[in-house]
């Protein structure tokens, strides 16, 4: 099928790009128009929720052709947001042209500038670190030590959430195999059929909320349980770059109620692919969103044999560190909303033998992002 619209760009002397837009069938003469330099991020799903931003937005009348100057400021943004492709998204820029034939109906042709705005960001260092485990590693302690180790009320508060969770999924648990088994007209809440009129199975609905329920639940738990300790910055930090070092006993500290064994203090840092999806049909259907770590690095990590209780840990750590194999490895932020593109993300752990870790999230906006593009 012959295009109804394309475009040509054009490099200028001063870093800026004429785009021509011409029109191949003359039924769109006269129709309104956008034309927009935009950045998408495009989720890799079988239902993906995309989503983008306009970096220049032009409005226009179709002619048979017409040409849009855009500034080299305006392409140096745009080249800023280098071209990316993950495994669960990918980041590219276009040019856009939309045009309105109808009420409900839009028609749009696109032209990707791949290559014609190439990234300045160097080849990025090789990562050997699985990034979930390094960012979200396994989390094994004792419950009931842990339980005996946090102060009175935060006991009473996590053995309430364990018995009402407890007692909220067995009751869902319940509803969803009544229903299952009852003729439609006498089920108590999960239907056998989703609101497009296709069956669906109340067991499945109760189970798919039971693992909500469980997930809410020990967040809440595990708010709870961390209450054996105080775990918080000394400091905040900025302006990061490459030659940067910090000295960890300066950025963190904390005092736990009981001894800590051979605790574990590390700074870890990745990228983080940030998208939306769509899982269920009719009244199941919702919209997920996700963050998928997938490269990530080891800034610094130290083993003490023992911490012993109300003593700050600072004490045990004395040490600088530097964020330069991030600068080398890691992506800088690339964010074409709160919900999708390529995050940065940093965070100081303390993994402890049988109490549930700690973590403290640091300021994502602490680098220089043209560090990121030094050789």
């Amino acid at each position: 099928m012959a295009e109804k619209i394309v475009i040509y760009p054009e490099r200028l002397s001063d870093g800026g790009f004429e785009f021509e837009v011409k029109v191949k069938d003359r039924s769109l003469l006269g129709k309104k128009a956008t034309f927009s330099i935009k950045r998408e991020v495009s989720v890799k799903d079988s239902r993906p929720v995309h989503d983008s931003k306009d970096l220049r937005k032009i409005p226009f009348t179709l002619s048979a052709s017409q040409k849009f100057r855009i500034s080299a400021a305006v392409m140096k943004k745009a080249s800023g947001s280098f071209p990316y492709s993950g495994s669960r998204i990918s980041i590219q820029t276009f040019a856009e042209v939309k045009v309105t034939t109808a009420i409900f109906f839009k028609s749009t042709t696109r032209f990707s500038l791949a290559n014609y705005i190439p990234s300045d960001l160097p080849k990025r260092a090789r990562v050997k670190n699985n990034a979930k485990q390094l960012i979200d590693p396994n989390d094994t302690f004792n419950f009931f030590k842990n339980l005996t180790s946090i102060p009175a009320e935060n006991q009473i508060a996590t053995i309430l959430l364990l018995l009402i969770g407890g007692a909220v999924i067995v009751f869902n648990l319940i509803i969803g195999y009544h229903d299952q088994m009852a003729p439609e007209h006498m089920t108590w809440f999960y239907s056998h059929y989703d609101s497009d009129g296709d069956k669906s199975s109340p067991i499945v609905k109760a189970l798919t909320g039971c693992g909500a329920i469980a997930t809410c639940i020990w967040l809440l738990m595990k708010q709870q349980l961390q209450k054996y300790m105080a775990f918080h910055f000394r400091s905040r930090i900025s302006k990061i770059n490459r030659e940067s070092t910090v000295n960890i006993g300066k950025l963190v500290t904390g005092r736990s109620r009981v001894d800590l064994i051979d605790p574990v203090l590390r700074v870890v840092a990745c990228n983080m692919e940030k998208g939306k999806y769509v899982r269920g049909h009719g009244s199941n259907q919702r919209t997920v969103s996700f963050s998928h770590p997938n490269r990530a690095v080891l800034l610094y990590s130290r083993r003490i044999p023992i911490i012993p209780k109300g003593v700050p840990i600072h004490q045990y750590f004395n040490e600088e560190f530097s964020f330069k194999p991030m600068f080398q490895a890691l992506y800088p932020r690339q964010m074409v909303s709160e919900s999708h593109g390529l995050d940065l993300v940093w965070e100081i752990q303390l993994i402890v033998n049988e109490l549930v870790d700690q973590e403290l999230i640091g300021n994502k906006d602490a680098f220089i992002k043209e560090e990121f593009y030094s050789a």
